[in-house]
């Protein structure tokens, strides 16, 4: 399989196999190169703190990168020898590595690693910051919680008010497609909504599937609005699910926390993969 233009780019902190094994069945799946991806760069804010300990401790860092992909290589190698992967050792810092990699990306994945997946995705500077600006769709594959299920089970797009369909819609019918699985919409009101207003939003997500039925015509699509809490309503769909996508709250300069998105809902009960997709983009 020649290298393709955009890959797959995952981005790996240290022994991260089940980020590793879900790039690799993206790569199958869009049937592109792979890009695996390990920083030993140093953020700006220690570098002081770094060169005060010597040279020794920076070609530490470059011995541990390279056994980090090592042992992703052999993982791979395990899971598709005939893949095409690169593998990348870096000088930069990891967000402006992973930041530059989305640029030519088709899609960049991210692994948890052993605080709450939710409260790394929210907080911290790294997979945060690169789900509110990276220029692809960011996936965040946690380690502890997510366990495979047989099967291709179903992708679940979650909507809200805040955020544009266009983008998550795309990329959730692809991926629905390329596993051959049903794609469950939702979309959840607040209690008290008038039922009119229920019926209307109904009718909304219905006008804007009509005319993407048409492009993806093999994905079975179940439509949802239901009057309850986002986390509730997802609770009812997500068992089984093999991706979760929501769409990049509008306001990209508050933190994730303060923006008003079902994403943050999603990401709190969600225990498999979850791609947060930007609105102008569905790949």
């Amino acid at each position: 399989m020649p290298f393709q233009d955009r890959p797959v780019v995952v981005g790996l902190e240290d022994k991260q196999p089940s980020a590793l094994r879900f790039a690799v069945e993206e790569a199958r799946l869009t049937r592109t190169g792979l890009r695996v991806v390990h920083s030993a760069g140093i953020p700006a804010q220690d570098v002081d703190f770094y060169i005060g300990l010597g040279n020794a401790t920076l070609d530490e860092l470059h011995r541990a990168g390279t056994a980090v992909l090592d042992r992703a290589r052999q993982l791979i190698e395990d899971l598709d020898p005939t893949l095409d992967v690169q593998y990348v050792l870096s000088d930069r810092p990891p967000l402006t590595q992973l930041l530059k990699d989305s640029e030519d990306a088709r899609s960049l994945i991210v692994g948890s690693d052993h605080v709450p997946w939710l409260e790394r995705l929210m907080h911290t500077r790294i997979a945060g910051h690169l789900a509110l600006h990276a220029a692809c769709p960011v996936y965040v594959v946690p380690e502890q919680e997510f366990v495979a299920h047989d099967g291709p089970g179903h992708v679940v797009l979650a909507l809200d008010g805040e955020t544009s369909a266009d983008g998550p819609l795309r990329c959730a019918l692809e991926e629905a497609n390329a596993r051959d699985c049903p794609l469950h919409i939702l979309h959840a009101v607040p209690p008290g909504t008038l039922q009119a207003d229920v019926e209307a939003a109904r009718v909304t997500i219905a006008e804007v599937m009509a005319g993407w039925r048409n492009l993806y015509p093999d994905v079975l699509v179940h439509e949802a609005v239901v009057m309850d809490a986002p986390e509730r309503a997802l609770e009812r769909v997500a068992p089984g699910a093999a991706l979760v996508v929501v769409g990049r709250p509008h306001h990209r300069s508050l933190p994730v926390t303060l923006a008003r998105s079902v994403a943050r809902a999603v990401l709190a009960r969600a225990s498999c993969p979850v791609v947060v997709v930007a609105d102008e983009t569905g790949r």
